[in-house]
């Protein structure tokens, strides 16, 4: 004994959704900032794990 099944959500199907795009203006990015913090984000030393974060061990 199967129900029927019935939408609960209240989707409208793709074809009588109105969607609608707006662009939005931003200053461009400082290049030269973002460079840099690139370069020293990489130049850091590695940081100790934690044990959450440890390396994957092989199961015996």
């Amino acid at each position: 004994m199967s129900r029927r099944y019935t939408p609960k959500t209240g989707q409208r199907p793709q074809s009588e959704r109105q969607l609608t795009v707006r662009s939005e203006r931003r200053p461009e990015p400082d290049y030269d900032k973002l460079t840099e913090l690139l370069i020293r984000l990489s130049l850091q030393p590695p940081r100790d794990t934690t044990s959450e974060h440890q390396e994957p061990r092989a199961v015996e």
